[in-house]
């Protein structure tokens, strides 16, 4: 229900004529009658909602009618709720204002990067989470001025493809809080070890987790000039214990105390999240940057384009999201590099991983076969171009369609095939497999 004009001057004359909030008055400036607590937030029409408000504090003008009795005065708990939603309010812009410059001054030095020019310039696309990274690294202390030196490194490496500009930028940031956690702690010194002899000296979990609650003491004093508070000791004791007694390694707390200090968290359980994002990340890079070395170390110190590299990257990742040992991605990254392709299959078994990568174990091993033979019997020791490989590639579906040979059989058909520097797998293709050893070696049922 609206309120009426009667009420509506039953409350400038309550209120003499004055601003509730800020005490101006009549005719100084133009007055109306304010819902102190709004109605769509549950407020009613009662007097006690009800407030004289001149136009600055909130605007619009009023009605009057006769004279009556003075009606029931504002209730004082609403004016004192409406100050605190304006404080609140206001608390949360003076918060949001150094997110809201730190984000501008990052985003200013990427897009100082990007092709073309006027309104055809295009800047390198940001993911749709960059914002929530990028704030983690202002939690972490790291300064705004070095995010133009870590863009500047991340686009002019041309290795790395656009699409991952943005998670490069991150990794060396994160290196960049590495060191200024380093040196911060240089500077404040050893902890004082007087709760040494409250441990069990004993009990090597009970160690472990006292020092990775020392060490995230030692970060809080490092990153916020002063000591956790005991409610913040508590939760990580609390959730450190909980994470080592759901299997988390004794090592990944100690890193994770680092991590949850870094990212303004007192729960192991987020700093765990953080470091596996991480050393995912570095896991990731390592086995790409092993795959171009062993790339360009094959084909004579040329170093795979751009395309080749992103697509080798993206398959690192694949492999690390199903579950591969880190050792068996980076070595099967090696072994593609050395054999100048991009399908990562050696050593690697599970059947729904490569087929996520669309590798097919059997045909790939064929190709690799006649490609390495075809590399040693070159008179250059130069591998096959990829115009060789599409050719082999069509003459190996081919043999695929009929149907009648085993893996042995298209295998030996292979290397004789690369020796003699041939694309047309037929002239070289005999049923020579045994029943006995077809049987001891059928891969997809036996025939290819």
């Amino acid at each position: 229900m609206a309120v009426s004009k009667r009420l509506r001057y039953e409350i400038l004359r309550r209120d003499s004529h004055t601003c509730r909030y800020c005490g101006a008055s009549a005719p100084d400036v133009p007055l109306r009658v304010d819902h102190v607590t709004p109605v769509a937030l549950g407020g009613s029409d009662k007097p006690e909602n009800l407030a004289t408000s001149c136009e600055p504090c909130n605007s619009g003008k009023s009605s009057a009618t006769v004279d009556s009795a003075v009606v029931a005065d504002v209730d004082a708990t609403a004016l004192r709720w409406a100050d605190a939603m304006k404080q609140a309010a206001e608390n949360l812009r003076q918060q949001e204002t150094p997110k809201d410059e730190y984000r501008d001054a990052f985003l200013t030095e990427w897009n100082r990067w990007g092709t073309g020019e006027g309104e055809d310039r295009k800047t390198v696309e940001l993911p749709g989470d960059w914002k929530p990274s990028i704030e983690r690294f202002r939690v972490a202390s790291l300064p705004v001025e070095v995010w133009g030196d870590i863009v500047d490194t991340a686009m002019g490496y041309e290795k790395v493809l656009s699409v991952n500009k943005f998670k490069y930028c991150c990794g060396i940031a994160w290196n960049k809080v590495t060191e200024i956690q380093a040196e911060a702690r240089r500077i404040v010194g050893a902890s004082d070890p007087s709760s040494a002899d409250t441990l069990d000296m004993d009990d090597p979990e009970s160690l472990a987790l006292e020092a990775a609650l020392l060490v995230c003491g030692q970060e809080w004093g490092c990153t916020f000039k002063g000591g956790p508070t005991p409610e913040g000791v508590a939760e990580f004791k609390k959730t450190a214990a909980e994470a080592v007694a759901g299997g988390r390694k004794l090592s990944h707390i100690l890193a994770a105390a680092e991590y949850a200090v870094w990212f303004g968290t007192a729960s192991a359980h987020e700093g765990l999240n953080h470091y596996d994002e991480a050393r995912t990340f570095d896991q990731e890079y390592v086995a790409s940057q092993v795959f171009d070395y062993c790339w360009s170390h094959a084909s004579g110190g040329q170093e795979p384009s751009r395309e080749i590299s992103g697509l080798a990257w993206d398959k690192c990742v694949t492999l690390f999201k199903h579950g591969f040992h880190p050792v068996h991605v980076i070595a099967s990254a090696a072994i593609a590099g050395a054999h100048l392709t991009t399908e990562l299959h050696w050593g690697l078994l599970d059947p729904d991983a490569l087929n996520a990568i669309d590798v097919q174990p059997g045909r790939q091993l064929s190709e690799d076969l006649w490609a390495r033979a075809w590399r040693t019997t070159s008179a250059t020791g130069s591998w096959p171009g990829d115009g060789d490989r599409l050719a082999f590639r069509e003459s190996l579906n081919r043999v695929c369609g009929v149907g009648q040979y085993w893996y042995t059989d298209v295998y030996a058909a292979a290397l004789r095939a690369g020796a003699y520097q041939d694309h047309d797998l037929g002239p070289h293709l005999t049923v020579n497999a045994s029943a006995l050893t077809a049987a001891g070696s059928p891969l997809g049922g036996g025939e290819i």
